[in-house]
């Protein structure tokens, strides 16, 4: 009895000893994760800023395939919520609450988790050329409770593999939404360039001809002047309406020079855009612009300007039409 005695006493002794150092544990915990993708932050901050979103990514919301969704509040930014409720006690009900949303830098959420407490989570996008850093950090505060502090110790252990499958999806999700009907989707940063333009419009049916002879036109003075191009020919589409465009056809040069009257060289800023590379004949380019427009819509992102083409191969030069290559670009806020 005198064993078991001392036994017991010495697992009370232990066990008081662990539950006073757990008041020495740190009170609070920070978990961080990051990850580069290849996507911009506004696109990035769309798909995390829009609650309804995290069904294509989230590493918690698929959990439990039963769990049930409830947004309320607005569809994205500060206000927007979301609670899930579930029968498996390993996911239980809560929460999520976006309580600050500055575009296209940071969000900041309050997840409830009820009797098993709160914590914020914050996604900080930082621009590295032409990707974004994603961090996402979860911060709690666990209070009094010693056992909880306990396990406080081991929450990076536990916490992080979530972020980090959570950020692979988002990163694998801002992939696949970069291929539409086949089509890649490319961000791409326009740089300065010096053109030689003409602006006219055309019917549908007078397009290419249209085209033809204005491309005619700049060329035949860049050759009287023995200029050569700086890059492949581009046409501006500025609007339309009426079923009447309103052209531009422009092709890059080195230096700022003189233009005959009826023509202009004008110097154009940099700027962002998206880009495809459209493989076929010109009767079938809707095609393309049908998976930009998608693309538009599914990212929310917003036109800052016309679209132009640029024609890579020449026709004259290569026969097969399906060979032919164009990009279209659109510009971007």
């Amino acid at each position: 009895m005198k064993i078991l005695r001392r036994i017991l006493f010495i697992i009370l002794c232990i066990a008081l000893l662990i539950f006073l150092i757990g008041f020495l544990l740190p009170r609070k915990i920070h978990v961080e994760r990051s990850l580069l993708i290849s996507a911009t932050p506004k696109s990035i901050f769309y798909q995390i800023n829009t609650l309804k979103n995290w069904e294509k990514w989230s590493p918690w919301v698929k959990t439990d395939t039963t769990m049930k969704l409830i947004y309320s509040g607005p569809e994205s930014g500060t206000g927007a919520t979301f609670k899930w409720v579930s029968n498996n006690t390993n996911v239980g009900n809560g929460s999520l609450l976006i309580i600050s949303s500055v575009p296209y830098d940071s969000i900041q959420l309050l997840m409830d988790y009820g009797e098993n407490g709160k914590s914020t989570s914050r996604f900080v996008l930082q621009n590295e050329n032409q990707n974004t850093k994603v961090t996402w950090s979860l911060d709690s505060d666990l209070g009094m409770n010693p056992l909880s502090r306990w396990f406080g110790l081991f929450s990076d252990r536990m916490i992080g593999p979530d972020l980090e499958r959570g950020l692979s999806k988002l990163d694998q999700l801002m992939a696949d939404l970069k291929i539409v009907n086949g089509y890649a989707i490319i961000d791409y940063d326009v740089p300065a360039r010096i053109l030689v333009c003409i602006r006219d419009t055309a019917s549908p049916g007078t397009v290419t001809p249209k085209l033809s002879n204005m491309y005619s036109k700049i060329t035949g003075f860049l050759k009287s002047k023995n200029l050569p191009p700086a890059g492949s020919p581009i046409a501006v589409f500025h609007n339309y309406t009426d079923r009447n465009f309103d052209i531009e056809t422009c092709i890059p040069v080195a230096s700022i020079i003189t233009v005959p009257e009826k023509m202009k060289c004008i110097v154009t800023n940099p700027q962002k855009s998206i880009m495809i590379k459209y493989f076929g004949p010109y009767k079938s380019i809707t095609s393309a612009y049908n998976a930009l427009q998608t693309y538009l819509t599914n990212m929310d992102l917003q036109v800052s300007g016309p679209g132009w083409e640029e024609y890579i191969t020449n026709p004259l030069m290569e026969a097969d039409s399906n060979k032919w290559q164009t990009n279209i670009y659109y510009p971007l806020n």
